[in-house]
């Protein structure tokens, strides 16, 4: 079974969330599951829900990473030119 935007909000409060927290997540789809509507589902949730919290989402690729350069450094890494 798909989660949906309502199962998903209930998983936040059964996690003892309140959506006024400063939280960092780091996730993937993978390991959510089966969402409906994907990942936009999952990121409507968490904005709406975190409204009146701080809501960080590290982003990074590993395009440019590879043996002779595993360093980033956002002064002189490139990056993608795709905003979400």
């Amino acid at each position: 079974m798909a989660h949906t935007k309502e199962t998903l909000r209930q998983d936040l409060v059964a996690m003892g969330l309140t959506g006024t927290e400063t939280i960092l997540i780091h996730s993937s789809m993978k390991s959510i599951g089966e969402v409906e509507g994907g990942a936009d589902t999952v990121l409507d949730v968490l904005m709406e829900f975190f409204a009146g919290g701080l809501l960080l989402l590290p982003i990074h690729t590993w395009r440019f990473v590879d043996g002779s350069d595993r360093v980033f450094d956002v002064r002189t890494s490139p990056t993608s030119p795709k905003i979400l």
